[in-house]
């Protein structure tokens, strides 16, 4: 991603042995005036002291992505000096490494609707800018919570809550409204029952909306491309949470780099992206999945990665053509997710795994998932291709998952790609 790890950015070894957060890497970047004992600081401001850390840069720009969790404010309202210090630093060190200020391609699915990715409440974030003006000064950082300011607000009584626009020099905040676990839950479980009615329900299509599958799906794609335009049209710095940061949060960063980046769409870069997004940043698979010793406490289980995988499919829809993997490997993905037949999505970070030691006793899913399987391959692939994408996000534009759902009816998938 070109860092300059001489001059703006390095990596912290504050994590080894993950003594400061068991579900972050043990290496991670920040600028390189920070030192150790303020991400100490840092830690004890942050849920779960998942600190704010960047995992992604514009090569042209310069602008930067970064993760972390919310902040605990609380009721007393809080403050964190090394914290404000943080995050102003992050879209200081974006303004000194600025990338190479080239111009880039982007592309839309050429639908009339393209040019509405969002709904009008978020037109005003995404205003289009020809360039990147060539400045030292800081471009204003955009923190994105990924929850309601209704959600976020409430979470100050459990000794949570969001940044203060006043506490945070040029940044702007911005709340998406995405649901949490449970309303998630509960819509798939919906959407589950409405699958399995039998005979064909006369009412299908009301039933299907009635779930609020595609509602959600719809909400998160827009959060994706808020992130992919202040990035990359805007040339800002942004900085993505929910409340724990391991859910939501890991839903728009790793879809605003595949938006953004041609890698993350070749089967090299996806596997890249799960490990490094999912995996290593902590989503909690194995109790989200049902894998975990305490399984039966359904209040923790949540198909969060399938939502995820199921919002790539709609962009796979959408760009036929720029993705190097077809709907057979997102699929396999999905089954295997559950199936416990690979260690992969085993445990709910790496400490866990490391401490287990799944990666030695298990086989990986990307064994099966590898590149030169020809099963996986799309066809229609153009490699080459540098440009951003800007999808259709309206409901009306995405599509029921069948071959995910409705296996047996789906017209895409030979009954030998979904059976396991």
């Amino acid at each position: 991603m070109g860092f300059d790890l001489q001059n703006v950015w390095r990596v912290s070894h504050i994590n080894s042995n993950y003594k400061l957060c068991p579900s972050y890497p043990q290496k991670l970047l920040v600028p390189v005036w920070i030192t150790d004992k303020e991400l100490e600081n840092v830690a004890s401001f942050r849920s779960w002291k998942r600190i704010p850390v960047v995992v992604y840069r514009h090569l042209r720009n310069g602008a930067a992505i970064a993760r972390c969790s919310q902040p605990e404010i609380s009721w007393w309202g809080w403050r964190n000096a090394d914290d404000e210090y943080l995050v102003t630093s992050i879209a200081k060190a974006c303004a000194l490494d600025p990338g190479t200020r080239a111009t880039g391609s982007s592309l839309s699915t050429g639908n009339s609707d393209a040019s509405e990715a969002c709904d009008t409440d978020f037109d005003s974030s995404l205003t289009a800018c020809s360039g990147v003006e060539s400045t030292a000064a800081p471009q204003k950082l955009l923190i994105l919570d990924a929850r309601s300011y209704t959600a976020a607000v409430a979470n100050r009584a459990k000794g949570g809550g969001c940044e203060c626009e006043e506490y945070y020099p040029n940044c702007e905040v911005v709340f998406m409204g995405m649901a949490n676990i449970h309303a998630i839950r509960n819509s798939f479980h919906y959407l589950r029952a409405v699958c399995s009615q039998m005979p064909d329900p006369s009412n299908w299509l009301s039933a299907l909306e009635s779930t609020k599958w595609l509602q959600h799906l719809s909400v998160m794609l827009k959060a994706a491309v808020l992130v992919a335009n202040t990035v990359d049209r805007e040339g800002r710095p942004v900085l993505v949470h929910c409340s724990d940061g391991w859910d939501r949060t890991p839903q728009i960063v790793a879809l605003a780099k595949i938006l953004l980046d041609p890698y993350y769409r070749t089967l090299e870069g996806f596997q890249v992206l799960v490990e490094s997004d999912w995996l290593d940043f902590g989503h909690k698979f194995g109790d989200r999945c049902g894998h975990q010793e305490n399984a039966e406490d359904q209040n923790e289980q949540c198909p969060v990665f399938l939502q995820w995988l199921d919002s790539v499919h709609q962009l796979l829809k959408q760009f036929p053509c720029l993705f190097e993997f077809n709907e057979a490997f997102l699929v396999k993905l999905v089954q295997h997710t559950y199936s416990c037949l690979y260690g992969t999505f085993l445990a709910n970070n790496p400490c866990e795994r490391e401490k287990r030691n799944i990666y030695k006793r298990t086989c990986s899913v990307w064994a099966l998932l590898r590149a030169g399987n020809k099963n996986f391959h799309n066809f229609l692939y153009t490699p080459g291709s540098d440009m951003v994408l800007h999808p259709v996000c309206h409901v009306r534009a995405l599509h029921l998952w069948t071959a995910v759902y409705l296996p047996a009816s789906s017209p895409s998938m030979k009954k030998a790609d979904y059976s396991i």
